[in-house]
């Protein structure tokens, strides 16, 4: 599995495709993929207005079409057509997940995306050809499996697993601490060492991928 982060900075962006909405908005923030069809990809944004700037302005832009304000306008989300040939790309890539939220506009464009290196090196030659982006960031990733088995010990995962499977972890408990062990055959001391260490140790490893974004 493999990651890349691109960036565009506001200068590529206003010698773009990209340039007529920098008038409007400083950034497009797409929080989500709502379909795709023959008027592109609709998507769920949260704009940020340039002052005096609003919703039907971005129907200028020869690329987006809005469709709807939700709850009137009240809540600031959007709905919008957006037929730029590199997003219907992103979606129709093949191996590949764009990774919302995701900003483009005219402070620039940031976009993640995660999948299989051929897929994702695919589309980075897609986006070279159409805007080059400023910087590309790649991140090799780990598959689950293997970050779960350097993060914990053989005996955690066990008991995590027993655990989870058990309902230990959901709201409310299914199963207490006592009848786990007692299912387990383990000591409650010993169990609940385990699963606090393995807790604690994934909530470490959580803390330093927030803190490496």
């Amino acid at each position: 599995m493999r990651e890349i982060h691109l960036r565009w900075t506001a200068q590529t962006v206003a010698n773009s495709e990209y340039a007529p909405i920098a008038k409007i908005a400083h950034s497009l923030e797409v929080v989500g993929h709502l379909d795709i069809g023959e008027k592109g990809i609709r998507q769920l944004i949260f704009p940020h207005f340039c002052e005096g700037k609003g919703p039907k302005d971005l129907n200028e832009v020869p690329f987006l079409n809005v469709e709807s304000e939700l709850d009137g306008g009240q809540s600031g989300y959007l709905v919008v057509w957006n037929s730029h040939p590199l997003s219907i790309a992103a979606i129709r890539f093949s191996n590949i997940h764009i990774l919302p939220p995701y900003k483009y506009g005219g402070e620039g464009i940031e976009i993640t995306v995660r999948g299989v290196p051929s897929g994702v090196s695919q589309f980075l030659k897609t986006c070279r050809a159409w805007l080059p982006p400023d910087t590309v960031k790649v991140v090799e990733m780990a598959d689950n499996q293997s970050i779960i088995e350097s993060t914990l010990t053989p005996r955690q995962i066990e008991c995590v697993k027993v655990a989870a499977s058990s309902g230990y972890y959901d709201h409310p408990k299914q199963i207490k601490l006592r009848e786990l062990s007692e299912l387990m055959d383990i000591p409650r001391s010993t169990l609940q060492e385990h699963l606090n260490r393995a807790e604690l140790a994934m909530m470490k490893w959580a803390s330093e991928q927030i803190n490496s974004q």
